[in-house]
């Protein structure tokens, strides 16, 4: 088997896996792949097939003020064929990405657990809890029982300006920082980015539910759900989602330790 990193050559193979293991509409992997590039991507080879694959994303952990960065590396869409699976070719394509970031001078790797178990699965890995949040879920029918008060209305803002106010918001915590570019990428089709006041919020939609990624600034919870049920009656819950205890949403690797390091970040958007 060899390991290594993609290249053109392997982009309709890659493309196949892709939606065989996920699902996902061919719109979806051409527009990630058109800008996020097939490099980024590490694969497993066994007989001039792909067998399993994952996107490795650059990404940075900003420290509280006066701490510095570090670089890091996003594990995202790990995939191994179902007739190649419970092997141990994960585990070896996900040291390889962790060697090559260790050699590279990254400070770690980090992943979201796409289900509960496999929280389990990536601790055995060496990797550790470090992400947490909360979730609140909100009713229309609860939420639209009160009486009724005037529309305000949603002001939508660009990913730019989206990552300028988050960044200052976030400034004295410690953080996944999304350049710009990610921010345009989730904004093109399936995250709204949103500022009402002082708070910015981001939602996007999923079968009857609204979910809510991130919220940062005052504005209550229940009225950012009510808001948004007002706009978009057709959504029976709204689920919203803050940094906490409760669940964990994101693991990390390290490969080297950073200075004044906390014992926990804020990371609020996964590709889920």
């Amino acid at each position: 088997m060899n390991y290594r990193k993609a290249n053109s050559a392997d982009i309709f193979k890659i493309k196949s896996l892709w939606e065989e293991v996920f699902g996902d509409a061919d719109d979806y992997i051409n527009r990630f792949i058109t800008h996020f590039g097939i490099t980024t991507c590490y694969v497993c080879e066994r007989n001039s097939k792909i067998v399993s694959m994952a996107f490795a994303l650059p990404a940075t952990l900003a420290l509280p003020r006066h701490c510095g960065e570090g670089k890091l590396k996003y594990l995202y869409a790990c995939a191994t064929h179902p007739q190649h699976q419970n092997q141990g070719i994960m585990q070896s394509l996900l040291s390889t990405i962790y060697n090559d970031a260790c050699n590279e001078n990254i400070a770690g790797i980090f992943l979201h657990p796409a289900k509960p178990y496999l929280a389990d699965y990536y601790r055995k890995l060496g990797f550790e809890e470090f992400f947490h949040r909360d979730h609140f879920w909100y009713y229309k029918e609860k939420l639209l029982a009160d009486e009724s008060i005037p529309l305000s209305p949603l002001n939508f803002i660009s990913p730019e300006t989206y990552h300028q106010k988050r960044t200052q918001k976030l400034e004295k915590k410690c953080f996944i920082n999304w350049n710009e570019d990610f921010f345009r990428f989730i904004n093109e089709k399936e995250v709204q980015l949103c500022e009402f006041g002082n708070t910015i919020f981001a939602y996007k939609t999923w079968f009857n539910n609204i979910i809510v990624d991130e919220l940062l600034g005052d504005m209550p919870h229940e009225q950012v759900a009510r808001l948004l049920i007002e706009h978009l009656p057709d959504f029976e819950t709204v689920n919203i989602r803050l940094q906490g205890n409760e669940f964990c949403c994101g693991q990390i690797r390290w490969c080297k330790s950073l200075e004044n390091m906390p014992k926990n970040g804020y990371f609020a958007f996964a590709m889920e």
